[in-house]
């Protein structure tokens, strides 16, 4: 049997890349606690996150539709491992919930953070609300997590 040696190493890992024009008008309107999905000019299908081309129609989208910061759980987990959180860089401790939200007025869903972590306390249909960040930089993580709110 071998023994498990373990080297603890720090490493700095920078990316810079263009979001894309959808991406940007996106995180515009989060900074002013806006969120707006791109529709399809054919099928109306409204994305949320945007993106450019419609995955029904495969033509490109420029329309915008205004989307509420409240809707409906449609999935959920709650994760029991700390896990390094890609929007800040550092770790989040577990326990935390994580859920699928479809927020009126978007055919697509959402995968954000939720506050409530305890598995008794969140089903499937429950109504959740956008809770914000006070300084918002334009960021998926102006929103803080969502909240139950029926």
């Amino acid at each position: 049997m071998s023994e498990t040696v373990t080297v603890t190493i720090e490493m700095e890992q920078a990316w810079r890349y263009a979001s894309g024009t959808a991406m940007e008008r996106f995180s515009e309107g989060l900074k002013e606690r806006r969120i707006e999905a791109v529709s399809c000019r054919l099928c109306g299908r409204a994305y949320l996150p945007p993106r450019p081309y419609c995955g029904k129609c495969n033509i490109r989208m420029s329309s915008w539709t205004p989307v509420k910061d409240e809707g409906e759980l449609v999935a959920w987990t709650v994760m029991q491992l700390p896990m390094l959180d890609g929007r800040t860089g550092e770790m989040r401790e577990a326990p935390y919930g994580m859920g699928l939200i479809l927020l009126d007025g978007a055919d697509t869903t959402l995968n954000h953070y939720l506050a409530e972590s305890d598995p008794a306390k969140l089903a499937i249909g429950q109504r959740v609300r956008a809770v914000w960040c006070n300084e918002r930089r334009g960021a998926m993580d102006d929103i803080l997590h969502f909240e139950v709110i029926r």
